[in-house]
């Protein structure tokens, strides 16, 4: 064998294997055109194909540019990854497109690596865009035959962790003493298949203006052999309701600092510095606490909030936990006429004789109290029981027997209250005498002595009429 074919075959498979060795399983299908060993003298032609067949999984063995038809192969190639964007860039050389159809142009491409290819003496010539479709697959035909410098640049709906690093192949592609003019590629994909979750707590009180924690558990996707962590960032869009008071985030259960692993910017996102990205290697989750004052109740009462974990470009989306809340109105009336009474005084607990929620609270002067949310539950519990009660009845009205009164609120915006109304009787005064009383008859026993004792007058006065 000649010098020249022996660097020639050296060079084919620096470039094939070498450079491909990273995207996992690379083959082909294209017939060999040539019965001698592969040589730039026997290439024939002017233009060939690349089909880059997109998938799924841990890279493997490289391939050897011909394309895999057997079935049990096939199957192993995992999952097909449509609309996943590549760029083909043919590669320069001092300005001149590199030609493989000359010895020299070999030697040109003998120096070339996926990075040193972006700097002079290389360049590109000219490059076009290809997307794969629902068999993974994306064809670029009539290539002139040449070094291409072939990069994903979008990873369109899939959840790719550990995109497939920039290569180079050629066209044609020496194989074992052939070339090869239709050449097939498999670089494969790691995707990002965790699942991140969230939660909400309780109010730390169970009234407007308390602080909620939203709690996301991120697990950390594996990467490809060779990747790292390049970015990592937790996107929290707060509702409007929601106040962002601050954040702790830790890995592993080891809590990080803020501004040196982290930073915290926008409507809330939390995002790993490069001393942060560092301590995420080996390590299996990632959890944020996010704290929010609830600072009204919007039409519903019911506040959603979802997080998006963002690992090396890659999306996932957590679950969606809400906080309930509903307002309460106390209407105070008068037992005989429904009138309203100001001045009755209230407390709010959690439980009859339980811990107070909120109080003393003052009907004013429509007999109202409003209070404004109260915290009924989270997700799918949307309503509560409290208790109320009433310490101090208004100005002439009795205090009831059993101050106590069980509310059901339900979760609502301010303008549905739940609303419950309470009675007070006034109270009575002293006893006054009763018409025909002591009082009276004492009345008729005079009045009808003085009658008895004018008529006896009258009478005696007639006698000595009649003797005189």
């Amino acid at each position: 064998m000649s010098t020249r074919s022996m660097r020639l075959r050296k060079l084919a498979a620096g470039i094939g294997i070498a450079a491909l060795a990273a995207l996992g399983t690379i083959a082909a299908s294209g017939a060999a055109h040539a019965a001698d060993p592969a040589s730039p003298s026997n290439i024939t032609g002017t233009t060939g194909t690349l089909t880059i067949h997109k998938h799924a999984g841990e890279p493997g063995a490289a391939g050897n540019g011909t394309e895999i038809t057997d079935p049990s192969a096939v199957q192993q190639l995992g999952q097909a990854l449509s609309g996943v964007q590549f760029s083909v860039q043919r590669v320069a050389y001092n300005g001149t497109a590199i030609d493989l159809t000359t010895a020299a142009g070999w030697d040109q491409a003998a120096t070339a690596t996926p990075a040193t290819v972006t700097s002079a003496p290389f360049s590109f010539s000219n490059s076009t865009t290809v997307t794969t479709g629902a068999d993974g697959q994306a064809v670029v035909a009539d290539l002139p035959y040449g070094l291409y410098y072939v990069s994903e640049i979008d990873p369109g709906p899939n959840p790719i962790v550990s995109p497939v690093q920039p290569f180079l192949v050629s066209v044609p592609y020496p194989n074992q003493g052939t070339w090869l003019y239709d050449v097939h590629v498999y670089p494969k994909n790691k995707l990002n298949d965790t699942t991140p979750t969230k939660s909400v707590s309780a109010p730390d009180a169970p009234v407007l203006g308390s602080t909620v924690v939203w709690t996301v558990d991120a697990p950390l996707p594996a990467l490809a052999a060779g990747d790292t962590y390049r970015s990592f960032s937790i996107t929290d869009d707060l509702d409007a309701r929601l106040s962002y008071t601050g954040a702790t985030v830790s890995v592993d259960g080891t809590t990080l600092v803020e501004n040196t692993d982290y930073t915290v910017s926008g409507n809330v996102k939390i995002t790993f510095t490069t001393t942060g990205l560092s301590k995420l290697a080996g390590k299996t989750a990632v959890q944020a606490r996010i704290s929010t004052k609830v600072t009204s109740l919007g039409p519903d009462g019911q506040i959603t909030n979802t997080a998006v974990v963002n690992t090396n470009g890659s999306d996932r989306e957590t679950n969606t936990p809400q906080t309930n809340w509903g307002a309460v109105v106390i209407q105070k009336t008068d037992a005989a006429t429904s009138n309203a009474l100001a001045g009755a005084i209230f407390e709010v607990y959690d439980a009859k004789s339980g811990t107070l929620v909120t109080g003393p609270l003052t009907t004013d002067s429509t007999g109202k109290i409003s209070i404004d949310g109260l915290w009924v539950g989270n997700d799918s519990v949307t309503s509560r029981t409290y208790w109320v009660k009433e310490t101090q009845a208004p100005a002439g009205y009795v205090l009831p027997a059993d101050p106590w009164t069980q509310v059901t609120v339900n979760a609502g915006g301010a303008t549905a209250p739940t609303t419950v109304t309470l009675e007070n009787t006034q109270q009575t005064g002293p006893n006054l005498p009763l018409t025909g009383g002591a009082g009276s008859t004492l009345f008729s026993i005079l009045g009808g002595g003085l009658v008895v004792a004018g008529v006896g007058t009258i009478v005696a006065r007639r006698v000595r009429a009649k003797r005189s």
